[in-house]
């Protein structure tokens, strides 16, 4: 485990990914999958969840939540003249990252 969790949570600047098809990120969740469970030798077919929740590691929503928040809060928390200006620009505030943040850190309710 430590070593899915060395090579498959590093997957850098994943928060800043904006433009991207959701065939491609499925894709993406497959390869990610299937990882762990070959790591675990498990079939492909066996369940990807219960794998994940048995083995404690996070999946790659978790992980790119975690990005997310974490890139969110310190351009939220930043002094820093330029990021400043750039959070207050509508580049920001309406932008495509922004947009793809929040969908994956708030789940709306269907219905």
């Amino acid at each position: 485990m430590e070593l899915f969790r060395s090579h498959c949570y590093s997957i850098y600047c994943n928060s800043l990914w904006s433009r991207y098809k959701v065939a491609t990120m499925n894709r993406f969740k497959v390869c990610h999958n299937d990882i762990l469970k070959r790591l675990l030798g498990l079939p492909r077919w066996c369940s990807s969840s219960l794998a994940f929740a048995r083995n404690g590691v996070n999946n790659l929503d978790v992980i790119r939540r975690h990005s997310v928040f974490s890139l969110r809060s310190k351009v939220e928390l930043s002094t820093n003249s330029i990021i400043t200006s750039v959070r207050q620009s509508s580049a920001y505030v309406c932008g495509p990252i922004q947009q793809r943040w929040l969908g994956l850190l708030f789940v709306q309710n269907v219905g």
